[in-house]
């Protein structure tokens, strides 16, 4: 598990259309995971609020909503991930710092300070889906940190 670094020139290993597939995949995930809550609140019965489904609802409503603030995220986030990985500078950190600088960004458009955290959520999942589908691309050097 390299922090900082990844393999130099990886972004040759995934090119832009395995950064498009991750990217859609990450950004259609919550939404996908909000209509299974939502299915598993509707089988479990409860029509009322304040039971014990209410924090289900609301994590649900809150991940069905994700994709709305995401997407802009991921497309700011997509040239600095290209440069990064083309530089073998995509790590762990790297990527939550570029996630972090988009959150802040969408942020400060919005005037809220939720989308930083998502911004590095977004992205983290992004290195980590690149990473799975990837591996040549994100390989382990001697010496690398």
């Amino acid at each position: 598990m390299m922090l900082l670094t990844s393999t130099p020139l990886g972004y040759a290993e995934v090119g832009w259309r395995g950064l498009l597939r991750a990217s859609v995949l990450v950004w259609l995930a919550p939404a996908l995971l909000a209509a299974l809550l939502l299915a598993l609140q509707w089988l479990g019965g409860s029509r009322d609020f304040g039971g014990r489904w209410t924090m289900v609802w609301a994590y649900s409503i809150l991940l069905l909503s994700t994709p709305l603030l995401s997407w802009f995220m991921l497309i700011l986030a997509a040239p600095f991930v290209q440069a990064l990985m083309d530089r073998g500078w995509f790590g762990w950190l790297p990527a939550l710092a570029v996630g972090m600088a988009a959150g802040g960004l969408v942020g400060f458009m919005l005037g809220s300070d939720l989308p930083v955290s998502l911004g590095a959520f977004m992205v983290l999942a992004l290195r980590g889906v690149l990473g799975r589908w990837h591996p040549a691309a994100f390989a382990a050097r001697p010496g690398a940190v």
